[in-house]
């Protein structure tokens, strides 16, 4: 199986942190609209999650799945790297319930368990922004078929994904009304449909560019013209407002070609260790701070208010730094633990197929 791309890390990294930071900024201080670059990292950072997903299992796994037996390693493997990790924060989350003896949803907790809820009732996540976990289980799923597909006849592999952006515009342009808000439509806008383009995207820039080398000015370049998108397009509002009609398809572009940036960029060993260190630990750390950054902000304001104190910067501050503390800690101790159990079970039953 092919060796990790730090470079993809980093973007991972700095898209999980942009995320904490745009819910951080709206519980604490105020929300953000679609003509900020922070409103829109707050949609598009896990749009550009499910592209480095779908790239990162065509990286590693495209030469492994080739059957049933190896589609199942597969699946031992993402549940034991995904399945931990959310079932601690689905006890942080539910404890308050069960100390205080508030009513408590069995059904969604077991469904939040199994991850279930991706492919039954995407919005009846626990955790916010766990909607994106179900949508990747889903994902996950099509995965072997996906790649099977992909390796004998690449173009069969982007007709599926070309299909797949037609759904996408159907959501955009059809299922998603641009005059109402996205929040009276979230239910929609998470349906793993509307954003599995973004995942067989990834898949795609993985068979189509494999071989392609760029020159190492060209993905510099490429990230600051995105950069420069996000920032300056005009476009404001309710974040309905980029994720419907023509903006829609914008966005999409140019998060693909963000995520082709840092694929094809070599020069990354060079980068001093003073930036790529950092940018090498918010990579480590992704999961964690994707789903423990809500929880953390949840329990520091309850025992900020038990003490009669809120000053939202310092709640804010306090939030950020021990979420990367407990995600750093959580995958040295925690989840590499778990990431090598499933990849032993995953090599045991794969001798016992053999």
């Amino acid at each position: 199986m092919s060796a990790r791309i730090e470079s993809l890390d980093w973007l991972r990294g700095l898209m999980a942190i942009s995320i904490m930071v745009y819910h951080l900024t709206g519980l604490l201080f105020t929300s953000t609209d679609s003509s900020s670059l922070l409103g829109r990292l707050g949609i598009y950072a896990v749009s550009i999650f499910f592209i480095i997903s779908g790239l990162s299992m065509a990286l590693v796994y495209s030469r492994f799945i080739s059957n049933s037996a190896t589609s199942f390693s597969f699946y031992i493997r993402r549940i034991f790297r995904i399945w931990p990790l959310l079932w601690v924060c689905i006890f942080l989350i539910t404890l308050p319930n069960v100390v205080s003896n508030k009513p408590i949803d069995v059904l969604q907790i077991i469904l939040n368990m199994t991850t279930l809820f991706g492919f039954t009732k995407p919005e009846y996540y626990m955790n916010a922004g766990a909607w994106s976990i179900g949508n990747e289980m889903v994902y996950y799923a099509l995965t072997p078929m996906i790649l099977m597909i992909y390796n004998p006849k690449k173009i069969l592999g982007d007709a599926i994904t070309i299909l797949c952006l037609l759904l996408t515009c159907y959501f955009a342009f059809f299922l998603l009304d641009g005059a109402d808000s996205l929040s009276n439509q979230w239910k929609t806008y998470i349906h793993p449909f509307n954003n599995l383009f973004l995942y067989l995207a990834g898949i795609s820039i993985y068979y189509n560019l494999k071989d392609v080398n760029f020159k190492v000015w060209i993905s510099p370049i490429l990230f600051l013209s995105c950069l420069f998108f996000f920032l300056f397009y005009p476009v404001a509002g309710d974040q309905i407002r980029i994720v419907t009609g023509v903006n829609r398809l914008s966005f999409l572009f140019f998060s693909v070609l963000i995520v082709v940036a840092f694929y094809k960029f070599t020069a990354y060993q060079n980068i001093h260790k003073l930036i790529s260190y950092p940018l090498e630990q918010f990579g480590i750390a992704t999961y964690g701070v994707y789903l423990y950054h809500p929880i953390v902000a949840k329990y520091l304001i309850g025992f900020m208010d038990r003490l009669g104190f809120h000053h939202s910067i310092i709640l804010f501050l306090a939030a950020f730094i021990l979420t990367i503390c407990l995600a750093l800690l959580s995958f040295n101790f925690f989840e590499n633990k778990m990431i090598a159990l499933g990849k032993k079970i995953s090599k045991t039953v794969l001798r016992s197929e053999g």
